[in-house]
């Protein structure tokens, strides 16, 4: 009965996980006698498990660490450049001697860097919870490793909407 219990959780994460990565490849156009019946169609969702459609070729646990690898370096891309937007801002200032304006750089870049320290923390405390529930098993590397895929989209996403304002662009 506990193996049981402690598959059930497993299963469900694998069944109904989360969307987590961008789709690599577009789909192949139809073939010209069914271009009315594609059109009818959903559009394609934003992210895909690139791990879970190609689940006959890939190993799960080196798939889903190499898919974590991509999205923390799609991450700290993001945070880099929100980072380089205040260091801008600031040189700015400087230039327009704009004491008022660097204090809030300043702040703002400080902040930044505080807030990251602390989602780092919440990342990870997050994840091996996540993790805990399957302790020994085989499945839990890939139960990590999609709740790191998920959490970091999901900073990633949170950093967009906090620091692409007025046009300024974070890519």
């Amino acid at each position: 009965m506990l193996s049981r219990i402690r598959i059930l959780p497993a299963c469900l994460l694998l069944c109904c996980a989360a969307l987590v990565v961008p789709a690599q490849n577009p789909a192949p156009p139809a073939p010209s006698g069914q271009a009315a019946a594609s059109s009818a169609q959903p559009p394609a969702p934003e992210y895909t498990d690139v791990c879970e459609a190609n689940a006959t070729t890939v190993d799960f646990d080196t798939c889903y660490a190499d898919q974590f690898k991509l999205t923390d370096q799609d991450l700290n891309h993001i945070y880099r450049n929100a980072l380089l937007a205040f260091e801008a801002d600031i040189g700015d200032a400087h230039k327009r001697h704009d004491d008022s304006q660097l204090s809030y750089d300043a702040t703002a870049i400080a902040a930044l860097r505080a807030a990251q320290a602390a989602w780092f923390k919440y990342r990870d405390l997050q994840c091996r919870a996540a993790g805990q529930q399957l302790q020994g098993g085989s499945i839990q590397p890939i139960v990590v490793h999609k709740c790191l895929i998920l959490v970091t989209r999901h900073r990633i996403d949170d950093i967009r909407a906090a620091y692409e304002i007025g046009g300024r662009s974070l890519e």
